[in-house]
């Protein structure tokens, strides 16, 4: 045994250790180890690009099997949550595509994966998944609301409380093909934001491009468009189509909002205390957050970064 394969054996038993004990934390303590499931692909994503394909995808299948001994649901929920998009990730950026074009080819390779997985899965057993899913949302948004019947509510807060609960839930049931995307993308995002940070630990560093330089395509605007007027239609099925790609094109539009203001904090050098309220603000404010998607959608006519900071990511 060669001493380079050596090495790719020990780095795939790290890699494979470090992403069972992190989706296992995240799996037994789901909120206090959302961090551990946010962090979960980049064992993989990078080994398989520090050693090659084949190590990524051994440390995939060995925790793949692993997690199964364990509980054959997290197994199927690692795959399709961190697995996959990790291999995919590493291979488009083993191809030269860019972060943005990497994170855009991953998260849509994994969706497809994982409609067509429910389709047949569905077709074969009969089960309705969206109808699944849907009661399980309402589950949940019922055991909040007999949490919130102990808090010592007057019945009148009591009554609007359980109303805004069961408007979020239904809303939730509607679009929530969208949000796991952006998800998707956000986990993306911070996985190759950590692969970044430790690139100098690897022989050929992918080109991942600069944030601020996020521009989505021009022509993306179209499909915001179609959807809003679909959005009028009064058909269900059409609706909700509409109100996801909607959401998902808005949320592209976010990004590139935030890459702007990005620009700015760099260009007029705001310091690190002011750029930390403004992002507390953005997370606990969604009236400001739909600002930065409109704010990124205008760049589109009114071009905000001019002189331009660089090519697309």
């Amino acid at each position: 045994m060669t001493p380079g394969e050596r090495e790719s054996i020990r780095d795939v038993i790290k890699g494979s250790t470090a992403t069972i004990l992190l989706f296992l934390a995240y799996a037994v303590f789901p909120l206090v180890g959302t961090p551990a499931g946010i962090v979960a692909p980049f064992p993989a994503l990078f080994y398989s690009l520090k050693q090659g394909r084949t190590s990524g995808l051994a440390i995939v299948l060995v925790t793949v099997a692993v997690l199964a001994l364990t509980e054959p649901t997290i197994a199927l929920l690692y795959l399709f949550q961190a697995g996959l998009l990790s291999l995919l990730l590493a291979e488009f950026l083993r191809q030269g595509q860019g972060g943005a074009r990497s994170i855009a080819g991953a998260v849509a390779g994994v969706a497809i994966m994982v409609v067509v997985t429910a389709a047949v899965y569905g077709i074969g057993s009969g089960i309705d998944l969206n109808g699944v899913v849907r009661a399980g949302i309402a589950t949940s948004i019922a055991q909040t609301a007999a949490l919130y019947q102990k808090g010592g509510f007057s019945a009148e807060e009591l009554s609007a409380i359980q109303e805004a609960l069961k408007q979020s839930g239904v809303l939730i049931g509607t679009i929530y093909p969208a949000l796991l995307v952006l998800l998707m993308v956000a986990f993306s995002g911070f996985n190759l934001s950590l692969l970044r940070k430790n690139s100098g630990r690897l022989l050929q560093p992918p080109e991942m491009g600069i944030f601020s330089a996020y521009r989505n395509p021009d022509y993306l605007v179209w499909p915001v468009i179609a959807a809003g007027f679909c959005l009028l239609l009064d058909h269900p099925v059409i609706f909700q189509a509409s109100l996801n790609i909607l959401i998902v094109t808005l949320g592209l539009y976010f990004i590139q909002g935030l890459a702007i203001i990005v620009t700015f904090f760099d260009r007029f050098a705001v310091s690190p205390l002011m750029r930390g309220i403004f992002y507390v603000l953005l997370a606990v404010q969604p009236y400001l957050a739909i600002g930065v998607a409109l704010f990124g959608l205008f760049d589109l006519w009114l071009n905000f970064r001019t002189p331009k900071t660089g090519e697309n990511l």
